[in-house]
């Protein structure tokens, strides 16, 4: 005999369906929170199949292959232990909490032998013979986070499976897959809290989330693992569970599916300072920055990302807690490089509204993009990434046109190729980190 103590989903989800966050609160730690309406226009981000597979390369080797993926992520993410299971003494007739590997003489019901039967055919045919998600480590049977996990692994099946190829040069593939499953599940678990606060890494993963899909998307998939998780709470056979993990990867779709899968092995493999410094690195980066400064006011940098101290979501809106002394590493309070942003940060979708909503550059001055307005650039990052006030700077025309020639020159660095067509595989980050070294090259900015 088992029982199980689930917590209650606490009414979290009003207000899901239609989106009613309001605000972005920013608490800095130096007088009144900075607060301002939140802006809801962002698209997600694309990050094709091939840019996905790079970043798992990169990233997949930091994983670490544990044998107790669902503890391991509970403890990395802060997230309290809610379920357990209980055998049936007959001599003294009570239920007794088991301990890790007291189940040997353990009877279970037919339901589980068969829910466990399958689940294991699964692993077989998906991640070869065994506990591929190591779901029944001390454990007898699926216990309820085990089902989870096993319908998180069901819905980012098309995803994870595009990681094989990466993880055929590892030593431990199921194990690592098992770590980043692991962590999708019980950051899902925490989300799926009444008015979550994530700290550290998950507060990064959080804002990553909302950088990539954007605040409303983000919304609805905390909708949509609510329902996965009542489904699967009451489903008892394989079948059940299949289902509502296959419907729970509908709602994502493959944008988002990739954006998360992506930020959790870069979580599960990093610290705080290394998931801050990898972030902006990843594939899209350029556009989730447009969205982390446009909708939440936040630099998608490493310096302001290493300053998150905890994210929390609210029916209201969104909370993030900066370190202080950190008011210069939001978006709204700071200029662009060059001094140029009084305002505030504001994004474009072509370089003629930036033009018709900040005017001239002044006189004897030339607008520059620090990361070029190249035809491959606005595919790659989007114009928004491009054309906003953080990119474009006013420069003294005779240096605009000096700065222009380097570009169209042939460096020793550059392979014989022209600098321009060098930097068009960079990423958007690299391409910034060397147009902000060309602007002290030549004297621009300090």
């Amino acid at each position: 005999m088992r029982r199980w103590t689930i917590l209650p989903l606490v009414a979290f989800i009003v207000g899901c369906g239609g989106g009613t966050a309001k605000f972005v609160r920013l608490e800095t730690g130096q007088g009144e929170p900075i607060v301002h309406v939140l802006r809801r226009d962002g698209k997600p981000v694309e990050v094709s199949d091939k840019e996905f597979k790079q970043a798992v390369a990169e990233h997949i080797p930091s994983v670490p292959p544990v044998d107790r993926p669902l503890e391991h992520a509970r403890q990395w993410f802060g997230v309290s232990a809610r379920s357990g299971w209980f055998r049936y003494e007959g001599r003294s007739q009570r239920l007794m909490a088991s301990e890790p590997g007291s189940h040997e003489n353990l009877r279970l019901l037919p339901a589980d032998e068969e829910l466990k039967r399958r689940y294991l055919l699964w692993c077989e045919r998906t991640w070869g013979p065994g506990d591929c998600l190591r779901l029944l480590v001390d454990r007898p049977f699926l216990d309820g986070d085990g089902k989870y996990a096993l319908a998180m692994a069901i819905a980012h099946g098309k995803v994870l499976g595009a990681m094989k190829e990466e993880l055929g040069q590892l030593v431990s593939p199921q194990a690592v897959v098992a770590t980043v499953v692991g962590g999708l599940t019980l950051y899902a678990v925490l989300l799926a809290l009444p008015e979550p606060v994530t700290k550290g890494v998950a507060a990064l993963l959080t804002l990553g989330a909302m950088a990539y899909l954007g605040w409303d998307t983000v919304w609805r998939l905390i909708d949509g693992w609510l329902v996965l998780m009542k489904e699967v709470d009451r489903a008892t056979t394989f079948d059940g569970i299949y289902v509502s993990g296959e419907k729970f990867g509908g709602v994502m779709g493959a944008k988002a599916a990739r954006a998360f899968v992506m930020l959790a092995t870069v979580a599960m493999g990093n610290t705080v300072a290394g998931m801050a410094a990898a972030l902006p690195q990843l594939p899209g980066a350029g556009q989730a920055a447009v969205v982390a400064e446009t909708q939440l006011s936040i630099r998608f940098a490493a310096p302001a990302l290493a300053q998150v101290e905890s994210v929390a979501l609210s029916a209201e809106g969104v909370t993030i807690a900066l370190a202080p002394p950190a008011v210069a590493m939001t978006a709204r309070d700071t200029g662009g490089a060059g001094g140029t942003s009084k305002a505030g940060f504001r994004a474009f979708k072509s370089m003629g509204g930036f033009k018709s909503a900040l005017g001239s550059a002044g006189e004897g001055k030339n607008w520059h993009h620090i990361v070029e307005q190249t035809r491959s650039n606005v595919e790659r990052f989007g114009p928004e990434a491009l054309h906003n006030t953080e990119n474009v700077i006013a420069v003294e025309a005779d240096v605009h046109m000096k700065i222009s020639a380097y570009y169209s020159s042939k460096q020793k660095f550059t392979g014989g190729m022209v600098v321009r067509e060098w930097l068009r595989t960079k990423s958007y980050a690299e391409q910034r980190e060397f147009g902000l070294q060309t602007l002290r090259q030549f004297g621009v900015i300090p």
